[in-house]
């Protein structure tokens, strides 16, 4: 037996135990703060004016730990509360007027997929890493704020969204194992716990631009592409694609994010006969290119990557990109019911008509983790991570009425169907230009006889 006289110490809790909340509903779900971003909350509201632009604030910030309660339904516990499950955000790049079009479509997906009965077990917390990296700052910010959204025990993470942070947290995640679902073009990104609802890859875009550019009849055409992962890869594929439809590639020019030297190079490439301009890269350039057109006074059909849809991301980027084609996300207008109707639930939820590709793409994003997060039964990485290898033909808010989103244990690229489009942002109004689909060119060949060999 123990010393009388010597003191007994007792077990203590590691962690605190769950709080209780009174704000749980019965009939539908609920979330802790009625807006996911600062303008909104303090009335400023946002600066876009026009329904592409972000719809949010040009300098905003994110609620921290918001949380999400599913509906009751009337039921009531034993009186011990159940902990929320974290799903982290992982900020990479500076949002400006998209911050808001990010959080609070997430809100929406998350509450309309508790409403729906997909996850109601507890309630789902987001907790929010802003640790911005490439291409503007260090590459480690990505990696410790992946960390850190670790560290809190969040079974997922959405996010990031530039290509180059994707490839350098990629060891990181595949080693840590808890899965990211970027919005990533990098087609090597692809891998076990790394999963992208995106549009489409690098390489699948610059072949889009050049049959593009092919079905356009342009046969002269200027290259620009930006230094980094991405821009190799743009590159690449646009300029094995344009050799093989007969495309002639006037002057190829490699460009730093703040290029030098812009309106120099597009007057060569004008003086040399050039038709059309491909651009691929990360979209900082656009603003140095509508400068050097307006100086030239020159307006030659162009094209870009899906760095186009940054439209959204300020009012002045949009402008930077008046008269290009893009490759872009949004179908036909009006055609895909889960768009239209996501539209009204974020009028009804937010009080807001904001209608840009990030606010579908937003959405889509968090359904994925919570469709994940219950097909895995286990709130656990690798669980979620097996749970969203299970999704099948799940509805999309982005692209046509066929799209869809689906995954399996080594498909890892989630949107299926028509998912990528061709816009034109000209005199301020986005216009649809149709679904890509290409043909063979022997679809538009004549017809040649089958030559038979005279016998011998």
């Amino acid at each position: 037996m123990a010393n009388e006289n010597e003191e007994i110490q007792y077990a203590e809790r590691m962690f605190p135990a769950p709080a209780t909340s009174n704000i749980a509903q019965a009939d539908r779900a609920v979330s802790s703060v009625r807006f996911g971003t600062e303008s909104y909350l303090n009335g400023r509201g946002g600066d876009g004016k026009l329904w592409y632009e972000g719809g949010g604030a040009k300098s905003d910030r994110a609620v921290q730990n918001i949380t999400i309660f599913p509906p009751t339904r009337g039921v009531q516990t034993q009186g011990d509360p159940f902990e929320p499950v974290k799903i982290g955000i992982l900020i990479d790049m500076d949002l400006n007027q998209l911050l808001a079009d990010w959080i609070d479509p997430t809100i929406l997906a998350i509450e309309d997929a508790m409403n729906e009965g997909v996850w109601s077990r507890s309630a789902v917390q987001l907790v929010i890493a802003d640790a911005r990296g490439l291409p503007r700052e260090n590459y480690r910010k990505v990696i410790e704020g992946y960390k850190w959204l670790v560290e809190q025990g969040c079974v997922a993470v959405l996010g990031p969204m530039i290509s180059d942070n994707c490839l350098v947290i990629q060891d990181t995640v595949n080693q840590l194992k808890v899965p990211v679902i970027g919005w990533t073009g990098a087609h090597r990104f692809s891998s076990e716990y790394c999963f992208t609802v995106a549009n489409g890859d690098i390489p699948t875009e610059g072949v889009m631009c050049a049959q593009w550019m092919h079905q356009h009849g342009y046969k002269k055409v200027g290259l620009f592409w930006e230094a980094g992962s991405s821009g190799r890869d743009y590159a690449d594929y646009f300029r094995y694609t344009a050799m093989q439809l007969g495309i002639t590639i006037t002057r190829e020019v490699m460009l730093e994010p703040n290029p030098q030297g812009m309106q120099d190079n597009l007057a060569s490439m004008r003086e040399m006969g050039t038709e059309a301009i491909y651009y691929g890269g990360y979209g900082y350039s656009t603003f140095h290119f509508a400068k050097a057109f307006q100086a030239l006074d020159w307006d030659p059909p162009r094209v870009m990557g899906t760095a186009f849809m940054f439209y959204s991301n300020s009012n002045e980027w949009a402008q930077g990109l008046e008269g290009w084609h893009g490759i872009d996300q949004l179908g036909e207008d009006g055609a895909n019911p889960n768009y239209n109707s996501l539209i009204e639930r974020m009028q009804e939820r937010f009080g807001r008509s904001t209608r840009n590709v990030v606010v579908a793409l937003s959405y889509d994003t968090a359904r994925v983790a919570m469709h994940g997060l219950s097909n895995g039964g286990i709130p656990e990485p690798r669980w979620v991570k097996e749970g969203m290898e299970r999704i099948r033909w799940m509805p999309a808010t982005n692209g046509g009425p066929g799209t869809y989103i689906q995954f399996g244990p080594h498909d890892r690229k989630g949107y299926k169907g028509d998912f990528l489009t061709i816009r034109e942002l000209r005199d301020g109004e986005l216009h649809f230009h149709g679904y890509h689909r290409p043909e063979w060119p022997s679809n538009h060949a004549p017809y040649l006889p089958v030559a038979t060999a005279e016998p011998a």
